[in-house]
């Protein structure tokens, strides 16, 4: 049976504890993928992240119905993939970097620029905390520039993929290969404090030469 049936089988997910982990579920489907469990540990598992996956989609393409056709791949490329999903990753991390390489591989092969986002938008923090909230919104335009003289290439990547991509936290860690325990959390922390700095340093500026 494959992922399409399993997913569309209200039977299979009946009575299925639905509280398991994610990694969980990959076992029970990797021990038993051709089985009733299996099949029910996957669809359980990609399910939950069909409308994240689709937003994720929709941030890339901006397009609804491309956004569709392609989580709907992804999910199918995701459930190909999951007999040797390592979890050393975590699920979402691994699955979100599916997503993300499947839509830069749409853009460039329709020749579409990476979906502008508009503004960089820094209350979505990956960590809470007041000190963290940055209020203001800065355009792409000006964060180039003030990235670029600010901020480390690490720092750079990180937040890009942070607000402009949206990518979760722990798949920034995987993809710039950051090691310890706060992984990217610590790197955008201190990005956005050097950037938040910045942009204060050029408001006093600005300021200054309208005075």
């Amino acid at each position: 049976m494959s992922y399409r049936e399993a997913s569309n089988n209200p039977e299979l997910s009946s009575g299925f504890p639905k509280d398991k982990t994610d990694e969980a579920l990959v076992a029970s489907y990797q021990a038993d993928p051709n089985g009733a469990v299996g099949r029910q540990s996957v669809a359980l598992l990609l399910g939950r992240y069909r409308k994240q996956v689709l937003m994720w989609c929709g941030r890339y393409v901006r397009d609804r119905e491309t956004a569709l056709d392609l989580a709907q791949e992804i999910l199918l490329r995701a459930y190909s993939n999951l007999a040797a999903y390592d979890d050393r990753d975590k699920f979402s991390a691994w699955l979100f970097i599916i997503t993300r390489n499947s839509c830069l591989s749409e853009l460039r092969r329709k020749k579409l620029p990476l979906a502008e986002a508009g503004v960089l938008d820094f209350l979505a923090d990956p960590g809470p905390g007041p000190e963290d909230v940055l209020e203001e919104k800065i355009v792409e335009k000006d964060f180039r520039f003030l990235a670029g003289k600010t901020l480390s290439t690490q720092e750079r990547d990180a937040l890009w993929m942070r607000c402009f991509e949206a990518m979760p936290v722990d798949a920034i860690t995987h993809q710039l290969g950051l090691t310890g325990g706060s992984g990217a959390r610590a790197v955008l922390q201190k990005a956005r404090r050097k950037l938040r700095r910045a942009m204060a340093d050029r408001e006093i500026s600005r300021r200054e030469s309208e005075s």
